[in-house]
C-alpha cells in the first residue's frame, strides 16, 4: 500500500471515530444515580451547612466513631514521644465511645484542614481543634460545653498590676495568629481607649520579653501559660480576670441535631456519674472545682446509645429568622396571665417570662404576638409552626424529638429551709424530727423520704400551705425544716432574712428555658446569645430578682464574640 493510500485509510478511521463520538454526545446515556432528597425550605433561604443525613447513621452502620483531633494541643490532645495519644479530649472521647459500646478512631487534623475534613464527612466530629467563639457559628455547630478555659493575662509576680483595666495603657504581648489575637480584639472593642499591643512570632519570645520587662503583660491560653512557667511559678502570676472565656465543646456539622443531641446527652451523663469531674482533677488540678457547672436536663436517664437518635434528623419547613426579619413579628406561646397562676411563685415566673420577651422585642426591633396558651399547649403550637418560641419550659431529653431548647435562664430545685438559729445542715440533723412539705409541690414528700432513706434516717412529715410555710417554722413549730422547690421558698426568705435560711446543699437542680423549633439552629443561636447578653449586662439578674436568692442564676456560659447574631444587634436599645 502506498503512503497516500495509508494516509487516506487513517483519515477514514479517524472520521468514523469522530462520528461515533458526536453521535454519543447527541444521545447521552442516562445515569442511574438517585438524587438525595432534601427537606423543603419554605423561605428559600436554606441555612449554611445544610445536611440531609446525620453522622449518627454512619456511626451506627460502621460501629465506629471517627474523631478529628490535633496532635499538638496539650493538655487537650497530643501525640507523645512514646507514640501515644493522650489528653483531656482524648480521654473524654474514649469515655463516650465506651458508653456507646462502639470503636473509636482518632484522625489527625490541623487547624487549617479540620473544617474541610468534617464537612467532607472524613470525620464524624472534631475535638480540640475548635474553641467555641461566635464567629465560628456560620461554619460549625457545637455540642454542649464540657469545660471552659480562658485566654489569660500573665504578669510578673513583683508587678503591682491586679486587674485587666490597669493594663489598658501598658505594653501587652501576644503571639500573632493565635486565639489570643482574637481575644484581645474582643476586649479592645469594649474599651474607649486603644490597647498598647506588641506581637511576637512564638510564645517563648513573648515570655522572654515579659521576663525582661519589655512588656508588662502576656496574653495566651491559660494552660499554655501554666506549662511555660512550670519552673518559674514564683516569678510570674496569672490575673484572676479572664481576657476572654473559651468554652470547649465538640464540633459537628451544622444542623446535625441528632448528633448534637447524642453527644450532649452523653456529656451530661458523664457529668452526672462524676467522670467529668475526675477528668478535671486529672488534667486541670490547679483549677480545683471548675467554675462552670454542666447543666443537666430533666429525663436524663442512666445511659444513651446512637440508636436512641437514629433517624432523628429533620429540618423545619420554615425558619424563624428570615420570617422574623421579613414580618417583624415574634409569635410567643406559654405566657400566662399573672391572675391565672396557681401560686405566688408561678405569678412571679410568669412576670419574668413576659419581661424577657419584652427584652427580646426591644433588642431585636420586633413586636410580640402573644398566643394565649399554657406551656404544654404552646409546645403543640410550636410543633405545628404556629408560634416561634415558648416561654417557661424545662429542657427535657424526653421531648427533644419534638422541640429544641434555649440555654437556661433560671435555676431552681429542692432545698431545705430552716430557722436561722437551728443547728440543721441536712438530713443527718433531721433524724427523728419533722419535715414540712408544701401542698401543691407534687412529690416533695416522696423526694424528701428518699433522701432520708438513703442515710437510714427516720423522719415524719407535716403538710403546710405555701403562704404558711414561714409560720410553720417560726410561729407554730410544726416542723423543724421545710423541704420544697426553691421557688416556693424565696418570698419567705426575703421577708424573714434574719429568721430563716437555706442549708447549703441543692437536693435537685432544674432549669427554665425557652422551647424552640426543632433544628432551627440560627434562631437558637439568636435566643441563646440574647440570654447571654442579658446575663452579661446585668439585666437578667435585675428581672429575676423576685425569684432569686444569692446563687440561683445558672452558671452562664458566655460565648465570646460580638453582640450580634443573624445580623441583629443584641445590645440594649
Amino acid at each position: 500500500m502506498t503512503k497516500p493510500s495509508l494516509l487516506f485509510c487513517l483519515l477514514v478511521i479517524a472520521l468514523a471515530i469522530l462520528t461515533g463520538v458526536l453521535a454519543q454526545d447527541q444521545t447521552p446515556v442516562p445515569t442511574l444515580a438517585i438524587p438525595t432528597l432534601a427537606p423543603f425550605v419554605e423561605d428559600r433561604e436554606a441555612p449554611n451547612g445544610f445536611v440531609a443525613k446525620s453522622a449518627v447513621a454512619d456511626i451506627i452502620r460502621s460501629g465506629l466513631l471517627r474523631v478529628g483531633v490535633l496532635y499538638n494541643e496539650p493538655p487537650y490532645s497530643e501525640f507523645t514521644s512514646q507514640g501515644d495519644l493522650r489528653g483531656f479530649d482524648i480521654e473524654l472521647m474514649r469515655l463516650i465511645a465506651d458508653a456507646w459500646d462502639i470503636n473509636i478512631e482518632f484522625v489527625q487534623v490541623t487547624r487549617e484542614n479540620a473544617l474541610d475534613k468534617l464537612n467532607r464527612a472524613e470525620v464524624d466530629l472534631v475535638a480540640s481543634a475548635f474553641v467555641h467563639y461566635r464567629d465560628l457559628d456560620d461554619r460549625l455547630e457545637f455540642s454542649q460545653t464540657y469545660w471552659i478555659g480562658r485566654q489569660a493575662m500573665m504578669v510578673r509576680a513583683d508587678s503591682q498590676l491586679e486587674a485587666l483595666n490597669e493594663l489598658i495603657s501598658q505594653p501587652v504581648g501576644y503571639v500573632i495568629g493565635t486565639r489570643s489575637e482574637k481575644a484581645l480584639s474582643l476586649w479592645s472593642a469594649t474599651l474607649d481607649a486603644s490597647l498598647n499591643l506588641q506581637h511576637f512570632w512564638n510564645l517563648d519570645r513573648a515570655f522572654a520579653a515579659l521576663d525582661r520587662e519589655e512588656i508588662m503583660g502576656l496574653v495566651a491560653e491559660e494552660q499554655a501559660l501554666l506549662r511555660l512557667t512550670a519552673d518559674y511559678a514564683d516569678r510570674f502570676r496569672i490575673l484572676d480576670e479572664a481576657v476572654a472565656p473559651e468554652p470547649r465543646a465538640l464540633a459537628i456539622r451544622r444542623h446535625d441535631i441528632a448528633l448534637r443531641h447524642l453527644v450532649s446527652h452523653s456529656i451530661q451523663l458523664l457529668a452526672k456519674d462524676g467522670s467529668l469531674q475526675r477528668l478535671y482533677q486529672d488534667y486541670f488540678p490547679e483549677n480545683g472545682s471548675p467554675a462552670y457547672t454542666t447543666t443537666l436536663w430533666d429525663g436524663l436517664g442512666e445511659s444513651v446509645s446512637p440508636t436512641r437518635y437514629a433517624g432523628e434528623l429533620r429540618h423545619p419547613a420554615q425558619y424563624v429568622v428570615p420570617r422574623l426579619l421579613r414580618s417583624g413579628v415574634l409569635r410567643v406561646g406559654g405566657i400566662e396571665d399573672d391572675a391565672q397562676a396557681s401560686s405566688a411563685a408561678q405569678a412571679q415566673l410568669a412576670a419574668l417570662n413576659a419581661s424577657l420577651i419584652r427584652e427580646f422585642d426591644s433588642r431585636w426591633g420586633v413586636t410580640t404576638q402573644i398566643v394565649s396558651s399554657t406551656a404544654e399547649e404552646a409546645a403543640d403550637l410550636l410543633a405545628k409552626g404556629e408560634v416561634d418560641i415558648v416561654a417557661g419550659v424545662k429542657p427535657d431529653w424526653r421531648l427533644v424529638s419534638a422541640m429544641d431548647f434555649s440555654a437556661p435562664y433560671l435555676l431552681h430545685g429542692d432545698r431545705l429551709m430552716t430557722p436561722a438559729k437551728a443547728q440543721i445542715r441536712g438530713f443527718n440533723d433531721l433524724r427523728g424530727r419533722i419535715i414540712g412539705v408544701i401542698v401543691g409541690d407534687d412529690g416533695a414528700q416522696d423526694r424528701a423520704q428518699a433522701w432520708a432513706d438513703s442515710i437510714n434516717a427516720s423522719v415524719r412529715f407535716f403538710r403546710t400551705t405555701e403562704a404558711g410555710a414561714d409560720n410553720t417554722l417560726l410561729e407554730f413549730n410544726n416542723a423543724n425544716a421545710i423541704y420544697a422547690d426553691s421557688l416556693l421558698l424565696v418570698a419567705h426568705l426575703q421577708a424573714n432574712s434574719n429568721s430563716l435560711r437555706l442549708t447549703e446543699r441543692w437536693y435537685s437542680r432544674s432549669y427554665f428555658a425557652f422551647g424552640l423549633p426543632y433544628n432551627d439552629l440560627d434562631f437558637r443561636l439568636l435566643v441563646n446569645y440574647t440570654i447571654q447578653e442579658l446575663a452579661r449586662d446585668g439585666t437578667l439578674r435585675r428581672l429575676s430578682g423576685a425569684l432569686l436568692l444569692s446563687d440561683e442564676l445558672p452558671d452562664f456560659e458566655i460565648t465570646p464574640g460580638a453582640a450580634v447574631s443573624a445580623g441583629i444587634s443584641l445590645a440594649p436599645s
